[in-house]
């Protein structure tokens, strides 16, 4: 019997890169307040007081994917913490 070895398209192998490298982004202040749906000056604010993650290149706001993801999750994790404790 012969088993034949079916590669990965071009299109696939790049999906999977895309996807990889997608935590790695790096995005602006109205990237974020998009991504966040909330207004750019609340995301200022948090990045200012150090809240939300982020760093500053030229004097400017970035913010990495994957950090955002991450800070999302722990406030996720963080309310389902509270509301167990209530109970």
């Amino acid at each position: 019997m012969t088993r034949f070895h079916v590669r990965p398209t071009l299109v696939q192998r790049l999906k999977g890169d895309q996807m990889s490298d997608r935590s790695d982004e790096i995005l602006t202040i109205d990237e974020v307040a998009a991504y966040l749906k909330a207004g750019k000056r609340t995301v200022y604010r948090l990045a200012a007081s150090g809240k939300l993650p982020g760093f500053k290149l030229g004097g400017t706001w970035r913010f990495r994917r994957g950090d955002l993801d991450q800070w999302i999750a722990t406030r996720i994790n963080k309310k389902v913490d509270d509301s167990e404790g209530a109970e």
